[in-house]
């Protein structure tokens, strides 16, 4: 039995280090393992970012990678200790799990500090500008008395290692979402503004930059760390000369406003203090100010807890027995709701709150049916309807605001998306709200294909995404192939029997062209299916991996597809998809440039120039192929989704927030040259939902499908999976899945709107069946299926799970990362280097 469950772990570290390689990052290095400490929930990131805000709220706030409160017009720091040393926290967590309420501690000489951060909207005047709340509880943990001291500072920016203004894994806030008179003057750094104090306020130019407490009273404060500002000196003798100025010399990334605090605290006494930021400074004669002066902190807490508590815990259709996935579930479902701007009638989804606080009309349709999928309907249907007042005139669905419109691929999101919603939900009003918009859509696809003399979308340059340039695309061919499948859905629904005969020539002709200029390039590439569909390049993968889901456009195991899948899935780093960016990193035999050795760094030379040829991790691409594993079916498919999966939630936060791409294997855990990919990623958390889902509940065609994929976690004896109105294309479905040593029972309360024409529950590929029925007669198994009408309430499966299969788990996925990181961080402390160096792309 040890052995076989040796073998097992092995099986699953195979997923992990098949073909792993260092990626870029400026200098190579690597973290010292001790980061990671045994008693905290992981954190896969060094330098992890969490939003708080509200509701509809059009703009939010980023606790930063140490701890603090960032706006985008600065930022309020927090000091224990005295001399006060500045806080550095990156291990944090959620409120239950899942509220937008970050929680973390830290220790100090016997005292710890509890920290509580949460933004509220306040309404009134302070309407869509969520105030920031601070609450810490200092707590004496020795067994006799402690002096602790507690302070706060306010800066405009953090430093920066890049050539910005930004700082490091900071963001530009949204000002133009924000009333000019408040962001007037606030949003650029000025060696003019002159700070000072009130009673309880840090004031900037007669603005309010934080609020403090005054019970206790401060022990002192002082406008820099190290100075006062108080311009004046007193003679021995009596006389008080003072000497006012009109300027402070200070920097942008300066503290400001020191309030220090110093608390005498009995062993297990505490004390708390309540800090208050606003999103932007706010006059000090304006209505805001006692807004902010009257908001109280716990009251404001209960109501957020409250509100998403009834948003997101009461409303989430899914239940999973394991911690890190089932919070997981929730935590994003909050974070894509958190990135909804409400602006003026229209929903606004966006990718996140910081660097990608803008409509990206892909990504945007894929958070919405990840929505969809876990029960916020109205969230998706109100986004989804914003895309159609987004269309272009011509019926693309391009980027807003960007001169060249080369993103083909995005109207092919938006058919499929609106076709999906269509499917889940059987919106009447929906639908003939959009329709003119799918007609359009079709007619810009057939127009945009006729341009180019192949047939297909023309090539474009986007230094992004594949890295192609001049080439047709495969991945922008595939998406309208599926928003082609979404508009014959569409059509049919509406009644439009000619258009939806229209739509399908228009798909027959489509992929017919796309499958001769497809076949042309698999012969060069030994049957994989690549982001090129001419020349000699392969690219990046990328929408080239959309096979089979979210539409069927192959058979699952065409060769071309099981060709696809092994050799994409060889190039895994970290256990997922890598993606290569080739930005310039050095010259050769150049007179303005010094000859590097670059030692295990792969590059590409070009004109004397080297670039990077070396892997990063994607992180909402390899959903794809778990995806496709899912409609195989097989054991060595299910075995790779649930891989995937724990890949996946292992390179998320504590925080459960994951990024989108650039991280280092086996390197830094950071975020990449260059790169501001703040965490949280909706793209990345959206496919990442949609395969949790998909890994219960699947729909294909007109057959329901249940537990495609499951962990072998999940059906330890006494664990239970549950859906509770789960949307489905057939109706509302409703079950429970319970282990026991010896059977698996699935009650189930079948989708009554339009039902399936069977129901297929997978047979878990680490489960040995011996019988099955379904309300308490044999069923029929077939394929790996237990074959069901879809009337029938109870299956139940009598077998155990198989005495050699893994003991697969998120803590198990850590463990196994950890020990593979600290036996290459040994060896980067012998050689410095972090690994062989593997260059990638064609």
């Amino acid at each position: 039995m040890l052995a076989l469950r040796t073998m097992g772990t092995a099986v699953f570290l195979s997923f992990w280090l098949a073909a792993s390689s260092p990626a870029q990052d400026i200098s190579g290095g690597m973290l010292d393992p001790a980061m990671d400490r045994p008693d905290e929930p992981f954190c896969y990131f060094a330098h992890p970012t969490d939003v708080i805000g509200a509701w509809l709220a059009p703009v939010a706030s980023q606790v930063t990678p140490e701890g603090y409160l960032y706006t985008g017009f600065g930022e309020l720091m927090f000091f224990v200790g005295n001399p006060p040393e500045p806080i550095n926290v990156r291990t944090r967590t959620l409120r239950d799990g899942y509220l937008p309420v970050v929680e973390f501690d830290l220790i100090r000489h016997g005292v710890r500090y509890c920290f509580t951060l949460f933004a509220s909207d306040l309404g009134g005047p302070l309407a869509g500008l969520p105030l920031n709340f601070a609450k810490v509880q200092v707590v004496n943990e020795a067994s006799e008395r402690r002096a602790a001291f507690f302070s706060t500072a306010y800066r405009f920016s953090a430093p920066s290692t890049r050539m910005t203004t930004v700082g490091d894994y900071r963001f530009r806030q949204r000002f133009d979402l924000i009333p000019e008179p408040l962001t007037k003057d606030q949003a650029s750094f000025r060696q003019a503004w002159i700070y000072s104090f009130t009673q309880d306020s840090l004031m900037r130019d007669g603005r309010l930059l934080y609020q403090f407490p005054t019970r206790p009273p401060p022990q002192l404060a002082a406008l820099a760390l190290n100075e006062t500002g108080i311009r004046a000196v007193r003679f021995l003798s009596g006389k008080v000369l003072e000497y006012p100025s009109t300027s402070q010399g200070h920097s942008p990334q300066q503290p400001m406003g020191l309030v220090m605090y110093r608390l005498v605290l009995q062993p297990g006494e505490r004390r708390q203090l309540v800090f208050k930021l606003p999103i932007v400074p706010l006059p000090a004669d304006g209505p805001q100010m006692q807004l902010v002066r009257e908001a109280d902190c716990q009251k404001e807490l209960d109501k957020v807890a409250a509100q998403w508590s009834q948003r997101v815990g009461r409303r989430n259709p899914l239940r999973l027995p394991e911690t890190k996935v089932q919070e997981y579930l929730l935590a994003n479902t909050t974070s894509q709701l958190l990135a909804i701007d409400q602006l003026g009638d229209d929903w606004v989804m966006n990718v996140n709150k910081f660097q990608y606080h803008r409509y990206y009309v892909g990504n945007g349709a894929s958070m919405d049916i990840a929505l969809d999928l876990v029960g916020q309907e109205e969230a998706a249907r109100r986004c989804l309807l914003y895309a159609r007042k987004m269309q272009f005139p011509d019926g693309n669905f391009g980027l807003p605001g960007r001169k060249e419109q080369w993103w083909w691929e995005m109207t092919g999101y938006v058919l499929w998306a609106w076709g999906r919603h269509w499917q889940l939900t059987h919106d009447r009003d929906f639908l003939d709200h959009v329709y003119p918009g799918v007609v359009s859509g079709v007619e810009w696809l057939q127009r945009t294909r006729r341009s180019d003399p192949t047939g297909l979308l023309p090539p474009v340059d986007i230094v992004d995404d594949a890295m192609l340039a001049g080439i047709h695309q495969t991945g922008q061919q595939v998406w309208n192939l599926i928003g082609l499948q979404g508009a014959i859905r569409l059509a049919q629904a509406a009644g439009k029997p000619d258009d939806a005969r229209a739509f399908q020539a228009e798909f027959d002709d489509f992929w017919k062209t796309f499958e001769k200029a497809l076949n042309a390039k698999l012969a060069t590439t030994g049957n994989v299916i690549t982001s090129a569909l001419d020349g000699d390049s392969w690219g990046n993968h990328w929408d080239n991996l959309l096979m089979l889901y979210p539409e069927r456009l192959f058979e699952p195991f065409d060769p071309r597809v099981t060709a696809t899948i092994r050799q994409s899935r060889a190039t895994y780093v970290e256990g997922l998809l890598p993606f290569v960016l080739p930005r310039a990193v050095g010259k050769r035999g150049a007179a303005d440039w010094p000859d590097t050795e670059r030692a295990g760094l792969a590059t590409t030379e070009q004109d004397g120039v080297l670039f990077n040829a070396e892997r990063s991790i994607h992180y909402w691409q390899t959903p794809n192929n778990a995806q496709n594993a899912l409609v195989r079916g097989a054991a060595e498919d299910q075995q790779a989704a649930v891989a995937d999966l724990y890949a996946l939630l292992v390179h998320t936060s504590s925080t459960h927030a994951p990024q989108e791409f650039g991280s280092v294997p086996w390197g830094s855990r950071d975020f990449g040259v260059g790169s501001t990919n703040l965490l949280p990623d909706g793209a990345a958390s959206a496919k990442t939902i949609e395969l949790l889902r998909n890994m219960l509940i699947r729909e294909s065609d007109d057959t329901l499908y249940l537990l495609s994929a499951v962990s072998p976690e999940w059906l330890r004896p006494g664990r239970e999976i549950a859906a509770t109105r789960a949307p489905t294309n057939f109706g509302p479905l409703t079950f429970t899945v319970k282990a026991a040593a010896d059977s698996v029972v699935l009650e189930v309360e079948p989708p009554g709107r339009n039902a399936p024409r069977q129901v297929l529950v997978r047979i878990p590929w680490f489960f040995d069946l011996a019988t099955a029925t379904a309300d308490g007669r044999p069923a029929a198994v077939e394929s790996g299926h237990v074959v069901l009408a879809p009337s029938v309430r109870t299956v139940t499966l009598a077998g155990r799970i198989k005495p050699d299969a893994p003991a697969w788990s998120y803590q198990r996925a850590v463990h196994d990362y950890q020990r593979e990181y600290r036996r290459r961080y040994e060896e980067f402390l012998r050689t410095g280097v972090r690994g062989e160096a593997d260059a990638a792309g064609r």
